[in-house]
């Protein structure tokens, strides 16, 4: 008897289990966020490309020499970048402006002859095929002033279809079915729809219609690729950061930069938050980085910047000032103060070939940190270390109206940091207007209509147009947290931890709400979900499936039994 009892225990403990096992895995949960589920990161799944050469062509327009500085000195970064990143020298071929009429402006420090037709050529078809396979890439960039469809060089200049020919070649012989084409220059956009192609990732500083516009040492849109490159982001975010310092340079909406990588003969620019992937682009540039993946230091950046000021025209100051976060020693910090009504210089028409120079803006550097070329980050006037006092603004005759102050920081490297820019207004009196615009407020975590379980940060970003005082979160209108904001830029992320398991479980409310000097708010509110931890529930028609099988099973032994017993 007591076997037969220990046998019926054993059939019902084996029916609740196989019930509820099998309904613990076919759970099926959307949108659901917990500790353990987070979003991946692309590039925390990206990969090295391995390119086997690198290709440097930096033209000339040589009508005028216009840029050449910034053509030699940015091909010169360039180049000691990616041996920075550890390509070898041997690997890389760096063709530039005729060094015979051009040294007068500035002497390359690693050129290896002139990029003219024939060398360019040889530099594809031959040069790199000793480089390249299957399995190795190739790298190429390209500086100048460009046109459409030809890139200004010693001599004869290079069309887009000549270009499109050799790759074409090189890839044929080779089986190179990887490569990277980077090109600075106005107009560069009318080069992808020849060179588009599968397994290419082509970039340009701007779009077919538009120009490029040079900085003091380089151009950019190239200078902010680079250094982000420095810092092993993948090919897509060194995009996305070069967009981001093209615009806080004061140059958005006039040099438009594309990226095209699903060869469609279309390149797109970022999304409407400044992201890839975007129109079918910048996948694939977000799934590579350049280098290889060790030794990166953390990239310059400005963290800290003067809020918007008002300043009197009567000749009272402002001070002028940034605070950089750096890993090599600084060497210039550049401020432009761009006029009310401010836009980019309209270039001269193209030359006889169509050539389209690139020119500066005609924006004074207003200050200049130097370390006086003494490489040691400390300045003849005695400032030091990365928090950079440039001086005062002065508003005596300036006109009336809001400046964009810019600020732009080079390293010794030549990397630099993403420009940051602040507004100055000049009135009468030097007093802010009355504030009645309210400001703004986001909850960038976590998403509105989302599943959570466990410990779930919540976080929220907020800005003014004239100083922003605090912002505070609520959870079901109860008060979880209220941040001061600082009387610089940016504003900080406010975050506040909660465990779910400490509220009940359902519907909840989640508000953030800001506030500014003048006391005026916006608040945004997202609903979510608390749920359960650990096993998922199951399935009552499996459970009461599973039940019933039981059931049936321990009676059949029980009928079985008595049988037995009349039998004897």
């Amino acid at each position: 008897m007591r076997k037969f009892k220990k046998k019926i225990y054993f059939l019902l403990i084996f029916a609740i289990f196989t019930t509820i096992i099998p309904n613990a895995q076919i759970i099926t949960m959307n949108n659901h966020q917990s500790i353990n589920s987070e979003v991946p990161n692309p590039k925390s799944a990206a990969a090295r490309l391995n390119i086997g050469a690198w290709i440097i062509i930096g033209g000339d327009r040589e009508s005028d020499h216009a840029c050449v500085t910034q053509i030699k000195k940015g091909c010169d970064v360039a180049y000691f970048i990616l041996v920075s990143r550890d390509v070898s020298a041997s690997n890389i071929k760096y063709l530039g402006p005729d060094p015979t009429v051009t040294d007068a402006y500035h002497i390359s420090l690693f050129q290896d002859d002139v990029a003219n037709l024939a060398n360019i050529e040889d530099a594809i078809t031959n040069w790199a095929a000793s480089r390249v396979g299957p399995s190795q890439a190739l790298g190429i960039y390209m500086f100048d002033h460009g046109g459409t469809n030809s890139m200004s060089i010693t001599g004869p200049n290079l069309a887009a279809s000549s270009l499109s020919s050799w790759l074409d070649e090189l890839e044929t012989a080779t089986d190179c079915n990887r490569m990277v084409i980077i090109y600075e220059a106005c107009h560069a956009g009318s080069f992808i729809d020849d060179i588009s192609k599968s397994n290419r990732i082509v970039i340009t500083s701007t779009d077919t219609t538009h120009n490029a516009f040079a900085s003091s040492e380089w151009a950019y849109f190239s200078e902010e690729f680079f250094s982000s490159l420095v810092a092993c982001n993948t090919i897509g975010e060194c995009f996305e950061d070069a967009v981001d310092h093209v615009i806080a340079s004061g140059y958005g909406g006039v040099e438009k930069p594309l990226i095209d990588d699903n060869h469609d003969d279309l390149g797109h620019e970022v999304d409407t938050w400044g992201d890839l992937p975007n129109g079918g682009d910048g996948s694939d540039a977000l799934n590579y980085w350049i280098g290889t993946g060790t030794n990166c230091p953390p990239e310059t950046f400005i963290f800290q910047f003067p809020l918007r000021a008002y300043i009197s025209v009567q000749a009272p100051t402002t001070p002028i000032w940034v605070v950089v976060s750096n890993h090599t020693p600084i060497e210039k910090v550049y401020v432009r103060v761009l006029p009310p009504g401010w836009v980019p210089p309209t270039p001269p028409d193209p030359d006889g070939d169509g050539i389209v120079p690139m020119i500066q803006d005609n924006i004074k550097q207003t200050y200049v940190y130097d370390d006086g070329n003494h490489g040691d980050g400390k300045a003849n006037d005695g400032i030091y270390g990365n928090n950079l006092y440039l001086g005062r603004l002065s508003a005596q005759g300036a006109s009336l109206g809001d400046y964009k102050v810019v600020f732009h920081v080079q390293n010794l490297d030549g990397t630099v940091a993403k420009a940051e820019s602040t507004l100055i207004t000049v009135n009468d009196d030097g007093t802010a207007p009355p504030d009645t615009t309210d400001p703004s407020i986001t909850i960038t975590n976590p998403e509105s209509n989302a599943g959570l379980s466990g410990i779930v940060n919540i976080t929220a970003e907020g800005d003014d147009d004239q100083a922003l005082d605090r912002i505070e979160l609520y959870l079901d209108g109860l008060l979880l947290k209220s941040e001061a904001m600082p009387d610089y830029y940016p504003y900080p992320e406010v975050i506040h931890s909660i465990n779910t398991a400490d509220y009940s479980k359902g519907l909840h409310n989640i508000t953030a709400r800001a506030v500014d000097n003048s006391s005026n708010y916006q608040e945004t509110t997202i609903l979510v979900t608390f749920e359960e931890e650990g096993i998922p529930g199951f399935q009552i028609s499996f459970l009461f499936s599973g039940t019933l099988i039981g059931v049936i099973i321990i009676f059949i032994l029980l009928s079985k039994r008595n049988l037995v017993r009349k039998n004897k």
